[in-house]
């Protein structure tokens, strides 16, 4: 509250970092549920009882963005008709209204669906799965872009939203492998270190590709945004450290994969390497004191959320829905989480 009062844009610029990385449990987790009852498998039983409280937090995020909508002219200078934004963009896309509109459908969409999910089975389960999946994939690249990308105009990424969808994956995994009950069956958090390695390649992979088109492009509406930056590859490069580098090479080794204490560390490695991006990726036109706002937001929220879904895992909930079988495994066939190292 004292910086909000005597350093509003900082304290909002921190808040805004707390809430992209949070809202990523709930929506991260619903996504998995969804995932999982299209395709089944025994990683999606064993992280239930993490994943569905957190995807119980959806609604939540009506009320954490409530300050990012009353901030809006201190984070984005489009509101205000500043930076190089087209007139028509402007009137049309990019302004107050239609930014909460658009944020506000999206989060009732992602609600509707955390409330429809558990409680629907068989077929129409998976209809509700397949076409939410679908809205996600849409809202997903247009508020990325609101909440992370339309505070320095003009900049823009194609990428951008599969970079934050791919996020949602690996906060609410790791979250969920933090959370669930200890694992009994190796091969399932097998699995489960497997998955986190699938997707944290993949965020390392997108994340590079989208630099090394951009920086090769050399064009001044994109190149700018790394320029601005320049004095913040430390905090890149704990980005890089603790949320691909150390993940992969750790992921690689089985004993890693299958053991649920090391996976755990892992997962907190991650968790800390994502907040570190996002402050890299909203921080620095606000300066170095939106850091010391960042972090504090981020302990605020993170203790909300943490309370929060432990009142959900311990207050009733729906049974888990019966998965899809799957089909006979062939000789010779490996699973996710098998392998040397």
């Amino acid at each position: 509250m004292i910086v909000a009062v005597f350093a509003p844009r900082i304290a909002a610029a921190g808040w805004l970092v707390a809430f992209v990385f949070w809202s990523q449990i709930p929506i991260g987790s619903l996504m998995l549920m969804m995932i999982h009852r299209l395709t089944g498998g025994r990683w999606g039983e064993a992280l239930y009882p993490a994943l569905s409280p957190a995807a119980r937090l959806v609604p939540l995020l009506f009320l954490l963005i409530v300050p990012v909508f009353i901030a809006i002219p201190l984070l984005d200078p489009w509101s205000h008709r500043a930076g190089d934004v087209k007139p028509d963009v402007l009137s049309y896309y990019l302004n107050t209204p239609f930014f909460i509109a658009r944020s506000l459908i999206a989060i009732a969409g992602w609600s509707v669906l955390a409330f429809l999910l558990p409680r629907t089975t068989g077929r129409p389960g998976q209809l509700i799965a397949a076409v939410g999946l679908v809205f996600h994939c849409v809202v997903i690249s247009v508020v990325s872009v609101d909440w992370v990308l339309s505070i320095e105009p003009p900049f823009i990424s194609s990428s951008f939203g599969a970079s934050m969808a791919i996020t949602q994956l690996i906060v609410a995994l790791a979250w969920a492998a933090l959370r669930a009950p200890q694992a009994a069956d190796n091969q399932v958090t097998g699995d489960i270190g497997g998955l986190l390695l699938a997707f944290v390649l993949g965020i390392t992979y997108v994340n590079f590709m989208a630099f090394l088109v951009m920086w090769y492009g050399d064009l001044p509406s994109r190149v700018f945004w790394f320029v601005e930056r320049d004095a913040w590859v430390p905090l890149a490069a704990a980005a890089f450290v603790f949320g691909s580098a150390v993940p992969i090479l750790a992921l690689l080794l089985a004993r890693v994969r299958n053991g649920i204490r090391p996976l755990r560390a892992v997962a907190f490695s991650v968790l800390a390497g994502l907040a570190f991006y996002y402050a890299y990726l909203i921080v620095p036109p606000f300066g170095v004191r939106a850091l010391g706002a960042a972090a504090l937001a981020v302990i605020v929220i993170g203790l909300i959320v943490a309370a929060l879904a432990g009142r959900a895992i311990s207050a009733p909930s729906l049974p888990s829905p019966a998965p899809l079988p799957n089909p006979p495994q062939q000789a010779g066939e490996g699973r996710v989480g098998e392998g040397g190292g």
